[in-house]
């Protein structure tokens, strides 16, 4: 006896016998607008077509149809929604786990990244600081003196910095050659030469570099003490030793021009505790040795009002 196939759409079920398709005609599971075969091979005809099939109604009920062992699978849609979903889901559980191990890699390194960039620029600041100890040294061969700390006009009024003076010996004679030294800094015939930036009186740690005016800032003071108002300072004058005397200083606020002839200071009076520091936990000093040291907030003052005098005569320790 032949077998029957039953086609759906794309879906074919069978092979059957004709008594179990006469059965499904009569329960309702094969309908009329179904297609039918008989055999292995050949065409799907109607099954409206085929004699004494139907006698009774009709139901769409095809998904009770039973089907033998060729029957084609029905559509995979709703696994393949799962399937999506559940790889949705795992997506999104990894994606969030990777954003906080991000955030807690982040926040490990992050002190570690601060910590790398601030001695990086206490590297460069404190290269600024030996910079100027080498232009006064060399100005002090030239002149057998340090730089005076500001110069002032016949009538008394402030001049030129020691800034100024040290141009030529940071690389920037080009500039100190167009400054006309019979006029003061702030005359208009020299006051837009000023706005100009000079780095090595820049520190790399302090993002405010030019004054409301525009006119380029120093990031370090002068030793008001050692740098005295036209003063003819040398290192034989300094009887406490070179390198217990500091000649300049960072500062970390109310910085002033770097042709402004006043920019000097007390040591031991502006880096107090009362002020900020250039750095956290100190600034650094540059000493008339020309080296350089690092100074704590937290320095004795005592120490560093002996180190703020070039003949104190004052005792000092390690510091």
């Amino acid at each position: 006896m032949a077998n029957w196939y039953v086609k759906r759409g794309s879906q074919v079920a069978g092979p059957l016998t004709r008594e179990r398709l006469n059965q499904l005609a009569a329960e309702g599971k094969v309908q009329k607008t179904d297609l039918v075969r008989e055999g292995e091979a050949g065409e799907f005809h109607p099954a409206a077509k085929v004699s004494d099939l139907f006698t009774g109604a009709e139901t769409s009920a095809w998904d009770e149809f039973d089907s033998g062992p060729e029957t084609q699978p029905q559509s995979s849609q709703p696994a393949t929604k799962k399937s999506k979903t559940t790889l949705i889901v795992v997506l999104a559980v990894v994606g969030v786990g990777g954003i906080l191990m991000a955030m807690f890699l982040i926040a490990l390194l992050l002190p570690a990244v601060q910590q790398a960039r601030e001695a990086a620029r206490r590297s460069a600041s404190k290269n600024n600081l030996k910079q100027l100890g080498l232009a006064m040294h060399n100005y002090h061969d030239t002149h057998r003196v340090f730089p005076p700390g500001e110069t002032l006009t016949v009538e008394g009024a402030p001049s030129q910095s020691w800034q100024t003076f040290l141009l030529p010996f940071v690389d920037q004679a080009v500039l100190y050659n167009q400054i006309d030294f019979d006029y003061a800094w702030d005359h208009p015939s020299n006051q837009a030469l000023f706005h100009q930036e000079i780095p090595t009186y820049l520190n790399p740690n302090i993002n405010v570099r030019v004054s409301p005016e525009g006119l380029g800032l120093s990031h370090y003071a002068g030793n008001q003490l050692v740098l005295k108002s036209n003063g003819e300072l040398g290192i034989r004058n300094i009887t406490d030793g070179t390198s217990n005397t500091i000649l300049a200083f960072e500062v970390g606020d109310n910085f002033k021009p770097w042709g402004d002839p006043t920019n000097t200071a007390v040591p031991a009076e502006r880096m107090n505790s009362g002020n900020k520091t250039a750095f956290r936990g100190g600034s650094h000093v540059l000493l008339g040795d020309g080296s350089v040291r690092f100074l704590s907030e937290n320095i004795d003052p005592a120490v560093l009002k002996a180190l703020s005098t070039p003949d104190g005569g004052e005792r000092i320790d390690e510091f």
